[in-house]
Formats: structure tokens, C-alpha cells, sequence
């Protein structure tokens, strides 16, 4: 870009409430300008060419010493919303390059591989690219890839390698590795010239822009919407997935892009009325089923990175053998997503028990008109069951970033941050 002009738009005070803009403005090179505006309404900014919100602090409210970084962080959990527009809107062009690169190489499995949220990711996305695919998905992170070449030869598969930062040492190992032994590995990532870009077979932008937290929240979900887009693409390409498929599977995308905000926002007021009792706990579980663990493990990890206690997850099975048994203490919390799709009947009955002995459970549902009562959120759904993922993540953040701010304005029995261990063990190449 040769140079950026600025300008002041003036926009109609009706304009105070109405729903997202898309408005792109090109320089003489054809590249998208960054812009922003001012509005009675507060700060609007662009995320891909779409005007977007980004609220201020509320007047008369307790600001806690990590105030700014928690709403930079809440914000970027809204930004969800144009994200995966875009993403939607974008995947053809995304995924351009690694059509290409591929066509006519024979593949007999994908490889989901990344560390932590990344890792995440492909679990989520897993259980969509099996059905879609009908080939097999497997998700390691590099101490699992160890494990999974004791019985297998990836020689023919498609490696999906996400790495936002684009430079994990472990990762760009095993892409190094597998590059060699014949994968074809497709590097995603948010930087493009990043050392996993430049090994990879193919690199793929995760297309979620600039994120600066150590939390992150939207480059999450744009992960896993990457992996779901690059293989359901390759999918439609090599006639695995039909028209008719495919074309559903992006119907419901788009419903649930389209009713993400209204998702976001009743969430908000759920928090908003019980943050304060959830306060008094210091552990929380969350279940699910087994298509959901990926959510539900990475939510637990924000917990943890963000207010520093206990949070685990589990298989809705698994947790009825042993782990139940926190709830005994008073101190600990459940928390359950409710799939219609898969033991919807079995969550349901469990929260119901557990509510009449008063015990701490709370659920949120996809079953019902949206709203919510003090236990239960109910939110607007497609009632797809494998993308459960893009409606209950962002629910989730806005859950767990809810907790973060509340803690971080009262306080939580001083904690401090715990000491950086990067210097024990480099995690990433410069």
C-alpha cells in the first residue's frame, strides 16, 4: 500500500443501533484501507472491511486493574461475528493455493496437529471432517504424533499444521518431518511469512487479523473454521463431499454467523444476572459429549490462564465416574453444554437432579426458545450437531472472559501471576 488517507464520515444518528455495515474503501492498488469512525454509538473499527462496535467502558462501573486488557480481550471474542463472515465469505479465495498444490496427490488420512488452543481446534473440527470426508481425522499434538507413527505411515496424508504465531519449534518440527517422508502439509497461520509458512507444502492465512493478548479467543474459533473450510473445500474438490452436502454444511454456517451476535449478547445478560454466585466457587467442570470435549478443553484452559483456578472437562460418561464427586464440596461448579443432537436427554435429566438437590449446575442449551433463567441459557441454533463448536465457543468466552472481569474488579485472594517458564524450555523459533 503506496499511502492511507484519513477522513471523518458522518452517519445519521438513526444509525445509532442498526445492524453491521460492509463497506470497503480501495487505494489505487486495489488494497483494503483501514478505517474507523466515531458515531454516537461509540468507537466503530474495521475487521475485514466491516464496521464494527467496539464498546467502551459502562459509566459507574468497578474497574479492575486489568480493566483495559479484559475489554481488549472481550472485544476481540465479539469480533467472532465478522470474523467468520468473512471466513464464510472468503474460503474459496483462501484456500486457492492449496487446491492447487494438491490436486491430483492421493490422500488416505488427515492430520489435525497443534500445541494448546490450536490442539483444540482440531477436535472441534474433527468430528465434521470425518462425517463429511468418511476419511480418518486424527488430531496430536508433537507428544501424540510420537505415539501415532508406532502404527501408521503418514506418507500419504494431509497435514493440517496450526500455529497462529507461526512459529512453534515442536510444530515446525514435525511439519519438517513429515514434508520429507512425502505429507503435504499445509501450514495455517497468521503470518504468512512466518517459519511454519515457508516449510509447509501450502500456507493458509487463518484469517482472524491482528490479535494482541496472550488469551486468545478469536483466532481460536478462525482455526478451527480454517481447518473445517480447507477440508470440506478439498472435500468438495475431489467429489468426497457431495453438492448437496456441501452446500448444507455452509447453509448452517451461515445461520449460525447470522445469529452469533444475538448468541453473544444474551449471554452477556446470563452473566450479567449470576457472575456474582459464580464468583464464590474456585473449581469448575464442564461436560459435554464427545463431539464437544474440544470446546469444553479449551474454555477449561481459559479459566485457567485468566483466573487461575482449577477447571477441567470431560466426557459426559467420564464425569459421572468419579469426577461428579466434587460437587460434594461446595466449592466446585458445573457447568454443561446441551446438544440436542447427542445425550441431550442424559444432560438434561443430570441437570435436573442436580438442581433439586441444589446443587451447583448450570447448563446451556440449545433446546427451547432463546432466553434464559437463572440455571439454564438457551441459545438460538441450527441444531447441527457437528458444528457445535463455532455456536458454543464464543458463548463460552464470553462465559469465561465474564469471570475473568468480575475477579479481576473484586479480587481473588491476591493471586499473582505465575512465573513465565519460558526460559526452562524455548517453545518457539524467531
Amino acid at each position: 500500500m503506496m499511502g492511507q488517507s484519513r477522513f471523518l464520515l458522518s452517519l445519521p444518528k438513526k444509525w445509532k443501533n442498526a445492524p453491521i455495515c460492509r463497506l470497503r474503501l480501495l487505494d489505487g492498488a486495489g488494497e483494503n484501507l483501514e478505517m474507523g469512525l466515531s458515531t454516537d454509538a461509540g468507537i466503530w473499527y474495521t475487521v475485514f472491511g466491516i464496521f464494527w462496535p467496539r464498546k467502551t467502558a459502562e459509566k459507574g462501573k468497578i474497574m479492575g486493574k486489568n480493566a483495559e486488557y479484559i475489554q481488549r480481550v472481550m472485544g476481540y471474542v465479539e469480533e467472532n461475528v465478522p470474523v467468520i463472515q468473512s471466513i464464510l465469505a472468503d474460503r474459496k479465495d483462501l484456500c486457492n493455493e492449496f487446491l492447487k498444490n494438491v490436486q491430483g496427490k492421493e490422500l488416505d488420512k488427515i492430520l489435525l496437529f497443534g500445541i494448546g488452543s490450536s490442539y483444540n481446534a482440531g477436535l472441534m473440527v474433527k468430528p465434521l471432517l470425518e462425517s463429511a470426508l468418511q476419511m480418518d481425522v486424527l488430531v496430536a499434538s508433537p507428544a501424540m504424533y510420537e505415539q501415532l507413527c508406532r502404527s501408521r505411515s503418514f506418507d500419504n496424508a494431509l497435514l493440517i499444521a496450526a500455529s497462529q504465531s507461526g512459529k512453534s519449534a515442536a510444530t515446525i518440527d514435525v511439519v519438517k518431518e513429515l514434508k520429507a517422508k512425502g505429507a503435504f502439509v499445509v501450514g495455517l497461520t497468521g503470518n504468512l511469512e512466518s517459519p511454519l509458512a515457508k516449510e509447509s507444502s501450502a500456507a493458509v492465512d487463518i484469517h482472524c487479523g491482528e490479535e494482541k493478548s496472550s488469551v486468545m479467543t478469536k483466532g481460536v474459533l478462525a482455526t478451527a473454521m480454517m481447518m473445517a473450510m480447507i477440508g470440506l473445500e478439498y472435500g468438495a474438490a475431489s467429489g468426497r463431499v457431495s453438492q448437496k452436502d456441501y452446500d448444507k454444511i455452509m447453509a448452517d454456517f451461515n445461520f449460525i454467523a447470522s445469529h452469533m451476535q444475538e448468541n453473544l449478547s444474551l449471554t452477556k445478560e446470563w452473566c450479567a444476572a449470576n457472575v456474582k454466585d459464580w464468583s464464590q466457587y474456585r473449581s469448575f467442570s464442564l461436560i459435554s459429549n464427545i463431539d464437544s470435549t474440544g470446546t469444553t478443553l479449551e474454555i477449561a484452559l481459559k479459566v485457567m490462564e485468566s483466573i487461575f483456578l482449577p477447571s477441567d472437562s470431560f466426557e459426559v460418561e467420564e464425569y459421572l465416574h468419579g469426577p461428579h464427586l466434587l460437587l460434594s464440596r461446595k466449592e466446585a461448579a458445573l457447568l454443561q453444554l446441551d446438544s440436542v443432537s447427542m445425550d441431550h436427554e442424559k444432560l438434561s435429566r443430570i441437570h435436573s437432579f442436580l438442581r433439586e438437590k441444589n446443587a451447583p449446575s448450570y447448563q446451556i442449551t440449545q433446546e427451547g426458545v432463546p432466553g434464559f433463567t437463572k440455571d439454564s441459557l438457551k441459545i438460538c441454533s441450527v441444531q447441527n450437531g457437528l458444528l457445535d463448536f463455532a455456536e458454543f465457543l464464543p458463548v463460552l468466552q464470553v462465559w469465561s472472559i465474564s469471570l475473568w472481569e468480575y475477579f479481576d474488579q473484586h479480587g481473588l485472594d491476591e493471586f499473582e501471576m505465575p512465573g513465565d517458564l519460558s526460559g526452562a524450555l524455548a517453545t518457539k523459533v524467531k
